[in-house]
């Protein structure tokens, strides 16, 4: 069994669609390292927003084509289909290409940012990442707003 298969059980007790109508922002984490996913998820959520998650980059292509996603954060290095690919196909689709797409990686920056940005990415993120930065990339991509 894959790591990915054997994760599969937790992904789909842990994915709960949100409803349609919701005010905050929904933000697609895609994370394959069980730590970085619970923490980012965490804050996320401490902040506001609706997090789904997904372990690979087949999984995140899957939510994509079923929610209505503010912004996704998406690991370079995936398990089935890596965070270039993600983002190519959904370049290729006229329903997802305007979602934002933010990849993360602890991977040389000078060698990766530019290959992620003609890959489709909006932005890049460096890991660890910095809190500062990771605001200012919500508050960009998905800002909260005061719900009335």
């Amino acid at each position: 069994m894959s790591p990915a298969e054997a994760r599969a059980p937790y992904f789909q007790a842990d994915y709960d669609p949100i409803p349609s109508g919701t005010s905050r922002p929904t933000v697609l984490v895609v994370e394959d390292d069980e730590n970085s996913l619970f923490i980012l998820k965490k804050i996320l959520q401490t902040k506001g927003y609706r997090v789904l998650q997904a372990w690979d980059g087949q999984q995140a292509v899957e939510i994509v084509e079923q929610q209505s996603l503010n912004l996704i954060l998406l690991d370079l290095q995936l398990p089935r289909l890596n965070g270039l690919g993600v983002v190519r196909h959904l370049r290729q689709n006229l329903d997802f290409e305007c979602v934002p797409v933010v990849i993360m990686t602890g991977h040389e920056p000078e060698k990766y940012r530019g290959t992620a940005i003609k890959a489709g990415c909006d932005d890049f993120l460096l890991k660890p990442i910095d809190l500062d930065r990771l605001d200012a990339v919500l508050d960009y991509f998905a800002p909260l707003r005061a719900v009335a």
